[in-house]
């Protein structure tokens, strides 16, 4: 018989610690790349995610399902953080590159800028997906926890985003 709940003396402190430091850096990563290259607010994101997790840390069914359970929550923060955002500029976003040319470099901001675009010109919901899965690397069932919706809509939404990045991008 499965538990309807986590026991909250399962999920302790050190318990809850050794989730953050296992997934606060590649939950800052997603979020930094879906706010345009917006590090501070990612983490602030990722903060406020945390304390959201440990205040209804009763409500985690199976620790196994941390992960998704903690991004839907980041997600949900951030989503609510977007409406109330001005966009970035592209001047905004830090491009991290090894010393290149300055035409190397041109070039690079260059394609940067299209892809951003591109992915800023996405519905939402495909955004997300093709972020969730091929940025995050989440298999299609954990990032339908994620979004909240079915595991074929995830499919759905990542193909239809990734046609029309490569239509936008012109490969």
């Amino acid at each position: 018989m499965k538990p309807t709940a986590v026991d909250p003396l399962i999920l302790t402190p050190a318990v809850f610690q050794q989730f953050y430091r296992q997934y606060a850096g590649q939950l800052c990563a997603y979020l930094t790349k879906s706010l345009r290259g917006d590090k501070a607010e990612a983490e602030g994101i990722v903060q406020e995610a945390f304390l959201k997790a440990w205040k209804k840390r009763a409500d985690l069914r199976d620790t196994k399902a941390f992960r998704s359970w903690i991004y839907s929550i980041a997600l949900n923060e951030l989503r609510q953080r977007k409406r109330k955002l001005r966009p970035l500029t592209f001047e905004e976003i830090e491009t991290p590159c090894a010393r290149p040319s300055p035409e190397q470099h041109a070039s690079a901001r260059q394609e940067l800028a299209r892809v951003m675009t591109a992915l800023d010109d996405l519905p939402d919901e495909q955004r997300e997906a093709v972020l969730l899965v091929r940025m995050e690397n989440m298999k299609f069932r954990e990032a339908a926890k994620v979004l909240g919706v079915p595991e074929n809509t995830v499919k759905t939404r990542v193909r239809r985003g990734l046609l029309k990045l490569a239509e936008d991008l012109g490969l």
